[in-house]
């Protein structure tokens, strides 16, 4: 059983269409990441995930369970940090902690424990004790994620969660997010900032114009769009008669020239490029290097968006 499933969602809002015919599912223990650009209509799917917006039409299950018709028994399951939230001001950091965990039945004699968990996750320990007001935006960013956290939901909807966090702070994010799948959590993150998710993101879905254009897991998609190795070759003479004999190769494809580099795919075996390697050397061209470049989120993103917003 996935951790999501959902079939012909659609979402409309005063005759503006935000979601259609939305098909998806992710399995469990994935960190899914939710892409596309503002207003492609994520914080809305997590929002009906939430159980906070009603679709208007379809079906969504979380854990087996309608997010409809059952919504008290997904809310168990689930920890929503939405993109806007609020902070009681005047409490203190372990307080607000506690407090939220008292609003989902944790256990008393539990509850300290949880709160000592989640702030070292989140590395506000050593401001356990201090109010709220006092905490700089990142820090606030972070106190949010601990309260998600809290109930130990096995699902996580995040939406746009380090949008106010310093460099070190996204950096500790991405820990994060990776010692949570190790525990075994299920991850829904959107972001429109490719670089934060590049690092963790198991699966990816792309959203614009409120539908899916694709999704699954990153290696797949990528083998889909992208056949074969993509190398960058950089020579410090010799382009034109490199250019001439790669476009003879009859495994070389999408040859191009790049900030002095030749990039091109290699539609044979990864073995086979110690023979292209000696073919360069031998042909007297100025190589420097031959190196296979990994393909990423970016590179997905570019092949198939159309940057268009619903």
């Amino acid at each position: 059983m996935p951790m999501i499933a959902i079939r012909h969602l659609r979402k409309e809002y005063e005759g503006n269409v935000a979601l259609q015919n939305l098909h998806l599912e992710v399995p469990e223990g994935e960190v899914f990441g939710l892409i596309g650009p503002n207003g492609a209509g994520k914080t809305t799917l997590l929002r009906i995930l939430a159980t906070l917006l009603e679709p208007t039409y379809g079906t969504l299950r979380v854990g087996g369970f309608d997010v409809v018709e059952q919504p008290l028994k997904v809310h168990k399951l689930i920890g929503y940090m939405s993109d806007v939230f609020a902070v009681y001001e005047n409490m203190l950091v372990w307080e607000y902690l506690d407090h939220f965990a008292r609003c989902h039945g944790v256990d008393t004699r539990r509850r300290p424990q949880l709160v000592d968990e989640v702030l070292d996750l989140v590395s506000l320990a050593v401001r356990r004790e201090a109010e709220i007001k006092s905490l700089s935006r990142g820090m606030r960013q972070r106190l949010c994620l601990a309260k998600t956290l809290i109930h130990e939901p096995k699902l996580l909807l995040l939406d746009e969660p380090a949008s106010g966090m310093d460099p070190a702070g996204r950096i500790e994010f991405r820990e994060m997010i990776k010692s949570l799948q190790a525990m075994g959590r299920t991850v829904v993150i959107s972001s429109h900032i490719l670089t934060e998710m590049a690092d963790f993101c198991t699966s990816i879905g792309i959203l614009e114009q409120g539908r899916l254009c694709i999704s699954g897991r990153v290696g797949d998609i990528l083998s889909q769009l992208q056949p074969g190795l993509q190398l960058e070759i950089e020579l410090h003479s010799g382009h034109e008669p490199a250019l001439n004999l790669l476009e003879r190769h009859p495994h070389v494809q999408q040859l191009s020239q790049e900030n002095g580099k030749i990039k091109c795919r290699w539609s044979a075996e990864r073995s086979a490029l110690p023979e292209l390697h000696r073919l360069l050397v031998q042909s007297e061209i100025g190589l420097i290097a031959l190196a296979v470049k990994e393909d990423n989120l970016e590179d997905i993103y570019m092949k198939i968006s159309g940057h268009r917003t619903a």
